[in-house]
C-alpha cells in the first residue's frame, strides 16, 4: 500500500466537519484490492481502491457505497458497519472513498484461532449458523432495495474466462470456464442480492459473535447459488488449500449441512449446485492467475502475487478434478 498517509490525514482534516479530531492514519492489513486504513482520533475506516493495478477493477466506490447502504438498511441479518462520507473528489485525498464506522472484530483465513479450538463442536457449529444467516438474509432482501447492476450466470461464467485469459492461464483452467460459458448451471430461481466473496475469511468475529460480513467490491444482482458454490468449494481442497481455517473442527458445517440450511432459509433447491462449486473455485483460479500474471509482468510489486504462481498448479489440477465429477 503505496499511499503517503500523512496526506491521506491533512486531506480528511480539510474535508471532515469533524476532522480536526484526526490524529493520523494508519494502514490496516490489505486483502488483494480495495485498502482498508484506521483514521485515528476518530476511530473511523477509510476504504480506497487499491494504489497499485488491483485484481478486481473497476473500482467503483460510489456504488460500493451504495451497496452496502442499502444492505444496512433492508437485510437486517447482515452484520454491517454504518456508513458514513462517501467522496468522488480525487482532489481530497487523491482518489474517490468512503468512510464507514469501525466495528469490533478479528478475521481468519488461514489459521484456526484458540477461541474457535476451545470448544471443537459448539463454536465452529455457531461460527456456521451466525455466517449463514448473514447469506441467507441477503440472499432473501428484496431485490429492489439493491442498487442495480448484475450478470446472469453465463455472463459471470464469460467474464471469469476473459480474466484467465487476460492472464495468460493455462489451457486447463481456461477449458473449464469455456465448458461453464457454454453449459452454465441452471438457475435457482429470480436474481437475488449476491456478495460475490462470501468467504468465511470475509467475516468479523468478536466473542464469539459476528460483527461484519466484509468485501462487497464483488456484489451484484444474479444467481444466489454463485455464493454457495464459492463457499462449498472451501471444502476439502487437500495440498490445493489456499484458506480453509475452521473447517477441520467437528463441528464446522458439511456441505451437506450447508446446502440444507441454504435451502431451508431461502425457500430454493440447490439445482447444479456442483457445478456451481467448480464456478466458484474457477474463478478464484481466474484471480490467482491474474494476480502471478500482474506480479511477473512487473505491473504490481506485491510480494504476495509472487506466491500466486507457485499454488496455481496444485489448484488448477483440483479444479480439473472437481470439473469431471461434476460434468
Amino acid at each position: 500500500m503505496a499511499r503517503d498517509t500523512d496526506r491521506l490525514a491533512e486531506g480528511l482534516r480539510a474535508f471532515l466537519p469533524r476532522g480536526a479530531g484526526i490524529t493520523g492514519v494508519k494502514t490496516l492489513s490489505a486483502g488483494h484490492s480495495n485498502e482498508t486504513y484506521l483514521v485515528e482520533g476518530l476511530n473511523e475506516i477509510l476504504r480506497m481502491p487499491p494504489s497499485e493495478e488491483g485484481l478486481l477493477p473497476p473500482y467503483d466506490m460510489a456504488r460500493q457505497h451504495a451497496v452496502l447502504s442499502a444492505v444496512k438498511a433492508h437485510a437486517p441479518a447482515v452484520p454491517l458497519p454504518a456508513m458514513l462520507e462517501l467522496s468522488t473528489d480525487p482532489s481530497v485525498v487523491g482518489d474517490d472513498f468512503f468512510l464507514m464506522e469501525c466495528v469490533p472484530g478479528e478475521a481468519f483465513e488461514y489459521v484456526t484461532p484458540d477461541w474457535v479450538k476451545a470448544d471443537p463442536v459448539a463454536v465452529p457449529d455457531s461460527i456456521c449458523r451466525q455466517w449463514f444467516d448473514a447469506v441467507i438474509g441477503l440472499h432473501t432482501m428484496p431485490v429492489g432495495e439493491m442498487p442495480p447492476g448484475g450478470r446472469t450466470v453465463q455472463q459471470e461464467a464469460q467474464h471469469w474466462l476473459d480474466v484467465a485469459r487476460s492472464a495468460e492461464a493455462t489451457t486447463d483452467l481456461i477449458g473449464v470456464l469455456e465448458d461453464l460459458t457454454a453449459r452454465p448451471p441452471a438457475t435457482s430461481g429470480a436474481p437475488t442480492p449476491v456478495h460475490g466473496d462470501p468467504k468465511h475469511g470475509n467475516c468479523l468475529w468478536h466473542q464469539g459473535r459476528l460483527t461484519a460480513l466484509l468485501d462487497w467490491e464483488m456484489a451484484q444482482i444474479s444467481e444466489p447459488l454463485l455464493d454457495l458454490g464459492y463457499i462449498l468449494m472451501f471444502h476439502d481442497q487437500g495440498e490445493a488449500s489456499l484458506a480453509d481455517a475452521g473447517f477441520e473442527q467437528p463441528g464446522w458445517w458439511s456441505p451437506e449441512r450447508m446446502i440444507a440450511e441454504w435451502e431451508k432459509g431461502t425457500g430454493r433447491t440447490a439445482v447444479d449446485v456442483a457445478r456451481y462449486t467448480v464456478l466458484g473455485q474457477a474463478k478464484v483460479a481466474a484471480i490467482i492467475a491474474l494476480g502471478a500474471y500482474l506480479f511477473t509482468s512487473g505491473k504490481v510489486a506485491d510480494v504476495r502475487f509472487k506466491a500466486f504462481g507457485a499454488v496455481l498448479p496444485a489448484y488448477t489440477k483440483l479444479l480439473v478434478s472437481r470439473a469431471m465429477a461434476a460434468a
